[in-house]
């Protein structure tokens, strides 16, 4: 049964308010900061909201990264009412895992700096995931899609079992969030790279995990 990855961007006002539905639901704060059901959240911070979600804007302006695993042919879930919009940036289907309604799976969102001039071997990944690019600038080459010169705010989808070639900016380094999804015995783990190819031991970007959540698959009708 598939599912899918979907990305969404939130800007709240100050004393704005919105409601979500429950769902698998992993929500990053990239500016300002609000209360989800009455708990802050502040920037650079992210929470798993498995339900129905209040959301209050705390600063004149912020922004919400979204992340959500639902069927392919789920209705948007764009958060309603005052001094509040949504954006629905992508959906992908997760075809690379086999996710039968009430499995288990590892929902994980985490941050990866990426050293400057740095161009990454061939490698996978144990799931697909959206990415977000938080500053810098970013190319990425795999066969499914291909994405050049990016600027911060800009999503792409890595599908997990083809390989992938990324690099930044020589000048600067390249910070990016990674909303997957894996099987389960990856919780914890920080190196999930598949299949790496050339120097065993060059040095690599700084990871930071911020949502590591086991979640079950959605159900069909």
């Amino acid at each position: 049964m598939p599912s899918s990855i979907h990305f969404y961007q939130d800007q709240v006002l100050d004393e704005g308010r919105g409601a979500l539905k429950a769902a698998r639901r992993i929500v990053y704060c990239r500016f300002g900061a609000v209360t989800i059901n009455g708990e802050a959240l502040s920037a650079g911070n992210a929470v798993f909201v498995g339900e129905d979600a209040e959301i209050t804007g705390k600063r004149d302006w912020s922004q919400l990264w979204r992340w959500e695993v639902d069927l392919p042919n789920a209705e948007q879930a764009l958060v309603l009412g005052d001094g509040v919009l949504t954006l629905h940036r992508m959906s992908r289907v997760i075809g690379m895992l086999d996710m039968d309604p009430g499995t288990e799976w590892l929902f994980r969102l985490d941050q990866i700096t990426a050293l400057p001039g740095r161009v990454t071997d061939p490698h996978k990944h144990p799931g697909p995931g959206v990415r977000c690019l938080v500053e810098g600038t970013f190319n990425i080459s795999q066969d499914v899609e291909s994405y050049r010169a990016m600027n911060p705010g800009e999503p792409w989808w890595e599908c997990g079992e083809q390989p992938v070639i990324a690099w930044g900016s020589k000048s600067m380094h390249a910070r990016f969030l990674r909303g997957m999804v894996m099987p389960t015995d990856n919780a914890g783990q920080t190196d999930t790279i598949k299949n790496k190819a050339g120097q065993p031991n060059r040095k690599r970007g700084q990871h930071r995990l911020l949502v590591d959540q086991i979640i079950t698959a959605p159900e069909s009708i």
